[in-house]
Formats: structure tokens, C-alpha cells, sequence
């Protein structure tokens, strides 16, 4: 048992389109707090977009870039709201350091809410990749049976953003990260 808050990073993970961006946000703001989105910050880093970067250095060039902005955001001694890229738990040096440094929430939502929700999108096709060559929803489904385990591994709990209102599931994350930092459950 913790017998005060520990200062420590909350960290959203999950598929894109599930919402970490506008959650981050929200909940930097609740808990005032920075906010970090990895995937925002790589392509400042960068000076490019992902799907450029994933152009010139390939996906694995791209995790390297991902890898070393999770460890630097990792090792802010501030505790800070982080928004990870949906591959971000690709890597097992990835899951270790998130885990270690933070709390983790992941979102979820089917693959037809994602596919809806990166169609509507309009920066989805310049600033992202597409990860296979199959349709939207055959791509997620595929993506996600990939992923899911890795997301399991990684989360301390797990939330759905398919039909829950946006205040709501900041007031279930929230109220799960409050708890845990006072209780370590």
C-alpha cells in the first residue's frame, strides 16, 4: 500500500482512432498536467510526418525514432499525460519502460468505430501510414489480433471508447489512475 500519491506518468495506449489524442488532452487538463503526444513529437523531432518518415527509413527506422522519444519522455521527472503511438507497445524495451515509469489505460474500440473514426479524420492520409495493403477494417482486424496481447501485457486497465461519451471516460480513466496511485490496486 501507498500511503501517498506517487508521481508518475499516465500513459494512454491503443489503436489509433480509439482516442488517446483528444483523452490526453482532456485529462492533462483535469490532472494539470503536460501532455505528450509520442507520435506528435516525433514528427516535430522529425520535421516530417510519420507516413514521410515511414517513406525514407521504413517502419523499423520509424520504431527506432519512437523508441527513443518514449525513453526521453520516459525519464521527465514531472509526471506527464502521454498520448503513445498504436505501435508504441511493439517493442519488449517499450512495454518494460512504460510500465516501469508509468500507469498505463488502454482504449478500445471495435474495428468498425476505428475504421469510422479514422475515415473522419482528414489528416489520416498525409500524416499516416496504411500498415497493410488490405481494406481499413480488414487492416485493423489484423493489426489488432496482432496487437491485442501486447496491449493486455502493457495495461494497468482497460477501457472502452466505443459508445461511452467522452466526459464519462475521462471520469472512469481519471478516477482508475487516482485510485491506483493511492492504493497501488
Amino acid at each position: 500500500m501507498r500511503s501517498q500519491l506517487k508521481a508518475i506518468h499516465l500513459y494512454l495506449t491503443g489503436y489509433r482512432g480509439c482516442g488517446k489524442s483528444t483523452l490526453s488532452r482532456l485529462l492533462g487538463s483535469r490532472l494539470n498536467r503536460h501532455v505528450v503526444d509520442t507520435d506528435e513529437l516525433i514528427e516535430i523531432k522529425a520535421g516530417a510526418t510519420i507516413a514521410s518518415i515511414f517513406d525514407a527509413v521504413g517502419e523499423e527506422g520509424f520504431r527506432d525514432q519512437e523508441s527513443a522519444v518514449i525513453a526521453e519522455v520516459a525519464q521527465r521527472s514531472e509526471p506527464h499525460v502521454i498520448a503513445l503511438g498504436g505501435g508504441a507497445i511493439l517493442r519488449d524495451t517499450n512495454r518494460e519502460l512504460i510500465r516501469q515509469s508509468g500507469w498505463v489505460a488502454w482504449l478500445r474500440a471495435s474495428p468498425s468505430t476505428l475504421a469510422m473514426r479514422i475515415a473522419k479524420d482528414t489528416t489520416t492520409n498525409t500524416r499516416r501510414p496504411p500498415l497493410s495493403k488490405l481494406g481499413v477494417v480488414e487492416e485493423i482486424e489484423t493489426v489488432l489480433a496482432r496487437r491485442t496481447p501486447l496491449y493486455q501485457a502493457v495495461a494497468h486497465a482497460s477501457f472502452s471508447s466505443d459508445t461511452v461519451e467522452l466526459e464519462e471516460l475521462v471520469d472512469e480513466v481519471f478516477r482508475s489512475y487516482i485510485q491506483w496511485q493511492s492504493t497501488g490496486d
